[in-house]
């Protein structure tokens, strides 16, 4: 599926049917994950989980999309095995890119977010993982399969969230069109994040884009930034654009909290 389109149909999966991953879907996972594993170096650790019963009751009352804890009969976990921000932003790149990939074999997912709970109550859930676990993703085959567009007025404008030399100069439509980018910013603001604030905010020098987070919330704004940077990076597969991001989170309590960088 084109990126474009997935964006705009994207849904988390809330009802999942009442059935196992698998087999030969289970082995395209840990194949996914292995290799994810070995792109991602040292830092950052996805393990899957087929005891979902388990950890639906584990968590229950817990943790959960918006305070509900999901029901699903897999789920997936990220551990980070350092304490660099930057590690977490990788986490949650990758993982958001284990979603498009489970997508297209018809296998829904959704965040769940783990608020108070220590990771001393997720390691039996989890066997193998280790470190910090902010984040778990629920996966399996959605209830329901019909997806709809997200209404565009949901999203902000592209002078809101993209600036030019300095936050004090928004970015209008046509001079993101002359620089060819302006399509990417269309569609990546469709990404989620969290309570659906849509907290990023790009800046513009030269040919360099910086990404930024507003009002600054830990965790979950790191793990914001690394969702949007893997679709900034997919959507500028479409111009050419193959760099790397330079990740190096400078939390400072400042009301742009800087993330990365990379050239166009």
């Amino acid at each position: 599926m084109l990126t474009t389109n997935f964006l705009k149909s994207r849904t988390s999966t809330r009802e999942f049917k009442d059935k196992e991953v698998s087999n030969s879907d289970l082995n395209k996972i840990n194949e996914f994950l292995e290799n994810a594993t070995l792109v991602s170096g040292a830092n950052v650790r996805l393990f899957i989980a087929k005891n979902g019963d388990e950890i639906y009751k584990g968590l229950q009352g817990l943790a959960g999309y918006g305070g509900i804890m999901i029901k699903a009969p897999s789920y997936i976990s990220l551990s980070v095995l350092n304490d660099e921000p930057k590690s977490l932003v990788e986490g949650a790149y990758l993982i958001e890119k284990f979603i498009t990939f489970a997508d297209e074999m018809g296998i829904g997912s959704c965040w769940i977010s783990l608020g108070d709970v220590v990771n001393e109550d997720l390691y039996p859930l989890f066997t193998g993982a280790s470190g910090d676990i902010p984040a778990i993703l629920a996966i399996g085959y959605p209830l329901k399969t019909k997806k709809n567009d997200h209404k565009y007025t949901d999203r902000i404008a592209n002078s809101d969230i993209v600036f030019i030399d300095s936050f004090d100069n928004p970015a209008t439509d046509e001079q993101l069109e002359q620089r060819g980018i302006n399509e990417i910013f269309n569609y990546a603001k469709y990404a989620p994040s969290s309570y659906n604030s849509q907290p990023w905010r790009f800046l513009l020098t030269d040919d360099k884009l910086s990404i930024y987070i507003e009002d600054f919330k830990g965790n979950n704004s790191l793990i914001d930034a690394g969702i949007i940077m893997y679709y900034i990076d997919e959507l500028g597969k479409n111009i050419s654009s193959n760099t790397k991001w330079d990740i190096e989170p400078k939390i400072s309590g400042e009301i742009y909290t800087y993330i990365a960088s990379k050239n166009l």
